[in-house]
């Protein structure tokens, strides 16, 4: 197709899950109309499409999106259960943090039965999604962007010195986004705050061991058949049975250094006696769980402290670019995964044009800047839960330095129930109708 057939080119940056989501789901909502054909770059800095992360959950909205787009029958046909309506069984939480036996202080029924994906089995199924001229270009790290004024191409500019040209740029390029520098750059004096994101405080711990291991050794583990969420001061383990594996995450927090430079590598491996170290003075029953891993990956967690926009121009950000957070309701894959449907619908509508991009864009920010941002506030207040820093529950502190009750511990796990109800909602209709509205009013005002 030549490029005169095209309604307009977008560059993506990054060939992640909400990059690639974007152009599949562009590809779903143009091909049957070929006036209206976007035409699409993708590029990756990696010298391959790959993902960090074992899985990504995919909760009530995020499938519905899926299922409009006929994704149901490819990710069934990869061995997937769909999820479905109604409450599930979610990890067992047990106070940990004592040389004593714990105990278990809430069953988590949650509202919805999200679907875990395998990252890689996902990136696979986009991929097969995308139109057959959408071009992905390898070892592409983007270094920055200029435009020459509003509504002009936008120019990238690649740290191998080539460049190409684009009518919508949009940053799909993670936590590090080379065009979030950018974007916030150029708006000028008052905006580098946003640029780079921010220490969490917290470091996590990740590794994984055979499940026959622990059934050998303890055949009545308590952590062999359900996920475990084991707590404590500052602290907290998620141990998961999948399949013939026990996932570990052991996650360490300094609440002091939250928001504070952090010196050392943000990914490196670590010696499992370092982190038995950490909980040595934990419940005897977490021992052998820490120590079944053989070696550790310690993730240096950072995010994205909330931005004031996610659009500048004709450039837009989604995914961790925009908002970035941390991992403790499961909820950044299917944010991008939102960012990329309701983008998608925006840019395939025949109301949009070169000529108001910028208008249109804004719709996208309307809609998705205070939800991804609220989302990201419920994943940090759930962390602060996890390890009895939360203000309405401040365990093994100077407020309250006894050992938090029974009756108290059982009132933090019912506000744990509580903060997942809102992952029950799936209607992503609304936002639609309330997009659509806004592009009326954008057509009306050019008529």
């Amino acid at each position: 197709m030549s490029e005169r057939e095209y309604k307009f080119r977008v560059a993506i940056a990054g060939c992640g899950i909400g990059g690639l989501a974007l152009a599949a789901f562009i590809n779903s909502f143009t091909q049957e109309r070929h006036g209206d054909r976007i035409a699409i770059d993708i590029y990756e800095a990696k010298p391959e499409v790959s993902t960090i992360g074992a899985g990504v959950a995919i909760w009530k909205r995020s499938w519905r999106v899926l299922q409009d787009l006929g994704f149901e029958e490819e990710i069934v046909k990869r061995g997937f259960k769909v999820p479905k309506d109604g409450e599930s069984r979610g990890p067992i939480f047990r106070k940990s943090d004592q040389p004593t036996e714990g105990f278990d202080f809430h069953d988590h029924m949650m509202p919805y039965g999200p679907l875990g994906l395998h990252r890689p089995t996902f990136l696979d199924i986009l991929r097969s999604k995308l139109p057959a001229d959408c071009n992905i270009h390898t070892s592409k790290r983007l270094e920055k962007y200029t435009t020459s004024g509003k509504g002009s191409e936008v120019h990238l500019v690649f740290t191998d010195g080539s460049v190409a040209t684009a009518d919508i740029l949009v940053g799909a390029d993670g936590i590090h986004s080379a065009t979030r520098a950018s974007l916030f750059a150029l708006m000028g004096e008052g905006y580098q705050q946003y640029i780079q994101p921010t220490f969490s405080g917290t470091i996590a711990y990740r590794g994984s061991f055979p499940k026959a291991k622990l059934a050998e050794a303890f055949p009545n583990h308590r952590a062999l058949e359900h996920p475990k969420l084991w707590c404590g001061k500052n602290m907290h383990v998620v141990s998961h049975p999948l399949g013939p594996s026990i996932g570990m995450i052991c996650y360490c927090s300094e609440p002091d250094v939250e928001g504070k430079p952090f010196y050392g590598t943000l990914i490196t491996d670590v010696a499992t006696e370092d982190v038995v170290k950490r909980f040595a003075n934990w419940e005897p029953d977490l021992r052998p769980l820490i120590e079944g891993v053989e070696t550790y990956n310690a993730w240096a967690i950072h995010v994205v402290n909330p931005l004031p926009c996610y659009v500048s121009g004709s450039v837009v950000l989604i995914g961790d670019a925009a908002h970035a957070m941390t991992p403790h309701q499961g909820v950044g894959g299917g944010q991008a995964i939102e960012d990329a449907h309701i983008l998608a619908r925006l840019l395939s509508h025949p109301v949009t044009r070169k000529e108001n991009i910028t208008g249109v864009l804004k719709i996208f920010e309307d809609l998705r800047l205070a939800p991804t941002q609220g989302a990201a506030e419920r994943s940090r207040t759930n962390g602060m839960m996890y390890e009895f820093n939360h203000p309405d529950f401040l365990f093994n502190d100077p407020c309250h330095p006894d050992e938090p009750s029974r009756e108290e511990l059982e009132a933090l796990g019912d506000a744990v129930g509580l903060s997942f109800g809102w992952l029950a909602d799936g209607n992503v209709e609304e936002d639609w109708a309330e997009a659509e509205a806004k592009l009326k009013n954008i057509a009306e005002s050019e008529a």
